[in-house]
């Protein structure tokens, strides 16, 4: 048997947080109008699952067992995990996430797109900067405009 991958478990257990931030946002949502099915039913049913999903992948890593790359990739499970890049993603969404209300959506999805093309190795800044503001804005554009959604402008305020 082999030892416990701390790679894998750190995947199971951001399963299962995931999981219990989904159930604690699910149980903020109203009943709504009927007690048994209304609009915390499908995120409890996702939550739920999200979570079981964890603890099974939890009780798999601790056991010893290893997520197998897939047939068709080239890689070999044995080498040292880089977690460089997923560091840069995770850094990305959060700074993103907390200037979100201040500098606006446009901004803050700017940052986290520009941060995985970063760690997915493109370094022409200009480039990814010009690309990650222009999807940003048109990812405003299209849910502000058209889904009516409710998006913080931030920076932005009155151009938008």
């Amino acid at each position: 048997m082999r030892g416990v991958s701390v790679p894998d478990l750190l995947v199971a257990l951001g399963t299962v947080l995931t999981g219990l931030a989904l159930l604690l946002g699910a149980f903020r949502i109203p009943f709504g109008i009927n007690a048994v099915v209304g609009p915390r039913l499908f995120p409890l049913l996702v939550s739920v699952v999200t979570l079981l999903l964890g603890g099974w992948l939890t009780v798999g890593a601790l056991r010893g067992e290893r997520a197998e790359p897939g047939a068709e990739e080239d890689t070999d499970p044995e080498a040292a995990v880089n977690l460089g890049a997923p560091a840069v993603v995770l850094a990305g969404l959060l700074l993103g996430t907390l200037l979100l209300e201040p500098l606006g959506f446009v901004f803050g999805t700017a940052l986290m797109y520009f941060s995985v093309t970063y760690a997915f190795g493109e370094r022409r800044y200009g480039r990814m900067l010009a690309v990650s503001l222009l999807v940003a804005l048109l990812a405003y554009v299209l849910f502000t405009r058209g889904l009516g959604l409710s998006l913080p402008a931030g920076l932005l305020k009155g151009v938008l």
